[in-house]
């Protein structure tokens, strides 16, 4: 009987493993700056007009889509501001809040929101309401609708069915995905899990050629969904900083004692297009004051993983929003910390950079920074060309 329940096991273990594509291992210490990257080919940046200062503050969330930039202020406004390829803030999309003044107050909780490629919508959840109020890129209001949960985050797929990422240790729910229709009844349930550790909020999902992108701020793995499939895409493992087996079930205190004292990774972004597969992460050991972030770069074609660290102390670039079908990360990021940066943060400014080394000192506002990726394969080939 124990031999049938460890070649059980075993057979599991194996089933699991083939179900994930490709795995990530993050030993330490991390190599090479991600400025100095041998995958950088050409850095742009565009200054985003503003109508004052702070309207666009560079940890505000950026999605781009049809060539235009749409940036969330879950601030203050929680309006969506949309931008031309040339930085010109074309409209504002939101409801027109009554105030009495020119300065709007904080608001308690901050909003979410999903740009609908399908329907050229755009779509912000109000927490303090608990509604999806639905905008024409134009902003002109559509409807409203109201979700079973609050969502961590959504998004909508092509059929126009609605995914919510609840989160851990959601009050209303034990499963951690859910597949809603157009008007938010709920469909499906997945991605089952019981756990006491603390309620936990993050962007989940992005998008890639009409599938879902899905990764988890606590998670190791990240997942694309297909119709109704989830299927683990790329699986990290951190060594000992992996979370235990039984990190769910123990006292919540103990958990985090556990990755405070240890440090743990938490996973910010998950972006992918035909060439490049892109991860944003953050390492930190409270008990240390440590903190890292990195830079993790798939390159498809020369079928080879890159991982950069960032100057954390400066954080110049953090996380990369979007990634375009010219294999451009697409950065929001605040003139003053650029300048930080290539003043003194690196040990040299790459050639890519030197326009806007040269330029940086001229611009106030944040502004949109695009760095454009370039296979090793392709790099290979144009040498052998050479030769």
């Amino acid at each position: 009987m124990r031999l049938k329940i460890v070649s059980l096991f075993v057979l599991m273990l194996f089933a699991l493993w083939g179900a994930c594509q490709t795995e990530i291992s993050l030993p330490r210490p991390f190599g090479d700056n991600f400025i100095e990257s041998e995958l950088i080919e050409e850095v742009t940046y565009i200054p985003l007009t503003q109508e004052r200062m702070g309207t666009i503050s560079p940890d505000m969330e950026l999605r781009f889509e049809n060539n235009f930039y749409f940036i969330l202020d879950n601030k203050f406004t929680q309006c969506v501001y949309r931008y031309s390829p040339e930085g010109e803030l074309i409209n504002t999309i939101c409801e027109e809040k009554k105030a009495e003044g020119e300065d709007l107050p904080e608001l308690k909780n901050p909003a979410t929101f999903n740009i609908n490629p399908y329907y050229e919508q755009v779509e912000i959840y109000n927490f303090q309401e608990s509604t999806v109020k639905r905008y024409s890129f134009n902003g002109t209001k559509i409807d409203q609708i109201s979700f079973p949960v609050n969502p961590a985050d959504f998004i909508r797929d092509k059929a126009g069915n609605y995914w919510i990422y609840t989160g851990w240790n959601h009050n209303d729910t034990q499963y951690r995905l859910i597949k809603c229709d157009k008007n938010g009844k709920i469909i499906d349930r997945k991605m089952r899990l019981v756990t006491r550790f603390i309620q936990t909020m993050s962007y989940a999902f992005s998008l890639y050629n009409d599938k879902i992108l899905m990764w988890e701020l606590l998670g190791n793995a990240t997942y694309t969904i297909n119709n109704d499939d989830v299927t683990e895409r790329y699986n990290f493992f951190y060594g000992i900083n992996n979370l235990p087996p039984n990190f769910h079930i123990v006292d919540t205190r103990e958990s985090l004692q556990r990755m405070n004292n240890l440090g743990y990774y938490s996973v910010k972004k998950y972006l992918e297009n035909d060439d490049f597969a892109y991860f944003f992460l953050n390492y930190t050991k409270t008990a240390t004051q440590e903190r890292e972030l990195l830079h993790i770069i798939h390159d498809k074609k020369a079928k080879q993983i890159f991982k950069y660290t960032e100057n954390a102390a400066i954080g110049a670039f953090d996380k990369a929003q979007a990634i375009t079908d010219k294999n451009e990360l697409v950065f929001l990021v605040a003139p003053r910390k650029m300048r930080q940066l290539l003043s003194g943060g690196v040990d040299f400014v790459p050639e890519a950079f030197y326009d806007l080394e040269e330029n940086v000192r001229k611009i106030r506002y944040t502004m949109v920074l695009k760095i454009k990726l370039k296979s090793l394969a392709d790099q290979s080939s144009e040498t052998g060309k050479m030769e």
